[in-house]
């Protein structure tokens, strides 16, 4: 992997760098551009990543990555990805992503998902989510939530129906 950055020994975060990549321990990046992280935990503010993979928590505050995986929690506050994948919980706060997948709760205010795959949902004031699978989902005065799991079932059994139909009469007339 190429690292470009000159190493500082200082708690600052690393300021104004453009790298292919960076492994480092609890590494905290603002105003800067890399393709991919390695880290324990994450803190990106004001940069775009290609690729974060911690081990623990990531935070990402006005900032935009295109994949997001995090061991921990993972926050979100006016910035975007486009997958995000939490070990923890995931918290979108006017911010917004493609597809969010998480093993504990997912919280979306002001923010918006297209998908979201996890263990529970809480959609408050200004959060939009275009399909939530999730056994619960809890939307709250000005949350909306497009397609819920019922929705996504009715869907997938219709699809199914009209494929199974579909190929019934190609055979069918295949035969001929």
């Amino acid at each position: 992997m190429v690292d470009t950055e000159i190493r500082r020994e200082s708690s600052e975060p690393r300021a104004r760098v453009a790298m292919a990549g960076l492994e480092e321990d609890g590494a905290r990046i603002h105003q800067s551009a890399i393709g991919m992280v390695r880290t324990t935990s994450a803190t990106v503010g004001q940069s775009a990543v290609g690729a974060v993979f911690a081990r623990h928590d990531v935070s990402v505050s006005q900032a935009g990555a295109r994949l997001l995986v995090a061991g921990g929690d993972l926050t979100v506050q006016r910035g975007g990805g486009g997958m995000l994948v939490a070990g923890g919980d995931a918290e979108i706060r006017a911010g917004g992503v493609g597809t969010l997948v998480a093993i504990g709760g997912v919280t979306i205010e002001r923010g918006a998902a297209v998908m979201a795959l996890t263990r529970g949902v809480d959609v408050h004031d200004g959060g939009t989510i275009g399909v939530a699978l999730s056994p619960r989902v809890t939307v709250h005065p000005g949350g909306r939530v497009l397609i819920g799991v019922r929705e996504a079932g009715i869907a997938g059994l219709i699809g199914g129906l009209v494929v199974g139909m579909f190929l019934f009469v190609l055979r069918r007339m295949a035969a001929r």
